[in-house]
């Protein structure tokens, strides 16, 4: 069963300007350890930031919550061995799933050199 869907779409550039200026804080304001780990994030890589940005922004509104409800670091986007896009959540984010009666949630993740978006569907 649906229990929620997002939709978010992010010009690339805001995040090229949001880093350059703020630099690696904003990257570890925004992605956990984790993802910025795997290598798949980094400032050079402007397209990729935007998507997983863009995959936050539509698990919030998935959830039916925007900001400052929820904590960037609370919804984490990693991909599976073969690249498929994956969300985590942790602290309030997975109370709101859990009092939602969300279970799983698939994840698309799109750019080009202009615009990223990203959709989440809660089930």
């Amino acid at each position: 069963m649906i229990r929620g869907l997002g939709i978010d779409v992010i010009e690339v550039d805001r995040i090229r300007r949001a880093v350059g200026r703020w630099g690696e804080a904003f990257l570890y304001r925004v992605f956990t350890p984790a993802e910025l780990s795997r290598g798949r994030v980094s400032a050079a890589m402007a397209e990729r930031i935007a998507g997983r940005f863009a995959a936050k922004e539509a698990v919030m509104k998935a959830l039916g919550v925007g900001r400052p409800g929820i904590g960037w670091q609370e919804i984490e986007i990693t991909v599976d061995p073969m690249g498929k896009p994956e969300v985590r959540l942790t602290g309030r984010a997975a109370a709101m799933a859990d009092r939602l009666g969300i279970t799983a949630w698939r994840l698309a993740i799109s750019h080009t050199r202009l615009l990223a978006i990203a959709q989440a569907l809660a089930e």
